[in-house]
Order: structure tokens, then C-alpha cells, then sequence
């Protein structure tokens, strides 16, 4: 079990980048079905006021396709990933923070 949990997520750190993603996809779909937030990324703005759900379905697609993409790519290069994973999880949760400010200081 473990081995192939190891397979499917060679570093911790490609676990964590994922964790987020999806836990941003889930707030930002939560909050925007609310009417609470406004999509601020000018790429998925469009879809998320198209639909919630396909907002969801591309932003899981772009999720997965990262993770077929990193996993492969960790076959013959896990020290890059390893540090890519952890400065793009350090990136993400920033933007994330500093979109979310931006859009709490708009909205008052």
C-alpha cells in the first residue's frame, strides 16, 4: 500500500500542491455560488460565470493533468520536482492570499 501511495505521490510536496488546488477549487466555487467572491484570475473568470460546475470540471481537469504531468516527469528528475512542488505551493497559497485581500479591499 505504501509503495504505491509512493508511485502516486513521490514527494510529500506534490501531495500539498494538490491538497490546495482542490481546496481552492472547492472555496472558490463555494463562494462564488454564494455571490461572496468575484473569480479574480481573468482565465477562469469566464467559466466560473458560465457555470459553477464547469468551473469545477476545468479546474480539476488542470489539477490532474499537472499531477500525469509532475508524476512523470519525477521518474528522472524528483530533486526539481521536490522544490518545484514546494515553491509552487508556496506561490499558490500567496496568490491565493494576496487575490483574496485584493478582492475583500474591492468589494468594501
Amino acid at each position: 500500500m505504501q509503495q504505491r501511495f509512493r508511485q502516486l505521490f513521490p514527494t510529500r510536496w506534490l501531495l500539498l500542491l494538490l491538497a490546495i488546488g482542490f481546496v481552492d477549487l472547492i472555496v472558490t466555487d463555494l463562494l462564488h455560488q454564494q455571490g461572496l467572491i468575484v473569480e479574480l484570475n481573468p482565465l477562469m473568470r469566464p467559466i466560473i460565470e458560465t457555470s459553477e460546475w464547469l468551473f469545477a470540471g476545468v479546474k480539476a481537469l488542470t489539477l490532474l493533468l499537472a499531477w500525469v504531468v509532475i508524476l512523470k516527469f519525477s521518474q528522472t528528475h524528483l530533486e526539481f520536482i521536490k522544490r518545484a512542488c514546494a515553491i509552487g505551493s508556496g506561490a499558490y497559497l500567496s496568490i491565493w492570499t494576496l487575490w483574496f485581500i485584493v478582492g475583500s479591499l474591492q468589494a468594501a
